[in-house]
């Protein structure tokens, strides 16, 4: 079913010229049509597509100069209570349970210690963190934290993938465009810092 769910950006994307694509049911862009011209596939085949150019484009802007990428897609989850912290750290191979308003990068191991999750924690404050996961690992890592939540601990953990929308600003350039549209000193804001906002 296409159009089920879309970010809060797919107008402004669709305008445009997007080309969207199907991504865990979300609709999610995979590459931009010139003005003018229709955002379609003109022939699947194995070589180049008939969009490389502009797939192209995008990739080298994004290297040397600034892009956004609509991620909403990516799984969210608001893990919340006194012992938050403390499970997440037993499920994580670094220290997620740090600083409030860091971002942590960190894996999940089972009991044999093979890899069963690559993702991001952020401690929002002491009894908030926001995981975020890729979206084909929604219910793995859903179900990875309710099999080990135990009666014992004060945790809660929400799925708010569909209440945050998620825009990535990467690129050399990426910290010129975000300070001209803040008043905040983005000097002062350093790597792995988290604020959650609203707009």
């Amino acid at each position: 079913c296409r159009n089920a769910k879309q970010s809060v950006l797919h107008d402004r994307l669709k305008k445009q010229n997007a080309y969207f694509r199907d991504v865990s049911g979300w609709e999610s862009p995979a590459w931009y049509a010139p003005s003018g011209e229709e955002p379609r596939i003109h022939q699947q085949h194995f070589g180049k597509q008939s969009f490389f150019p502009y797939w192209r484009d995008e990739h080298i802007a994004c290297r040397e100069n600034v892009v956004l990428f609509d991620m909403s897609f990516m799984s969210k989850f608001l893990v919340t209570g006194e012992d938050a912290g403390r499970f997440l750290n037993y499920l994580s191979t670094a220290n997620v349970d740090n600083e409030c308003g860091k971002i942590t990068y960190t894996q999940w191991l089972n009991d044999r210690g093979f890899l069963e999750a690559d993702l991001t924690v952020t401690k929002l404050d002491e009894t908030n963190f926001l995981v975020v996961a890729t979206d084909t690992m929604h219910n793995h890592v859903l179900n990875l934290m309710k099999k080990r939540v135990t009666s014992k601990d004060h945790i809660f953990i929400s799925d708010v993938t569909g209440a945050y929308t998620q825009i990535n600003i990467q690129g050399p350039n990426s910290r010129n465009l975000l300070q001209s549209i803040t008043s905040h000193d983005l000097t002062t804001f350093p790597f792995r810092s988290a604020e959650i906002g609203r707009a």
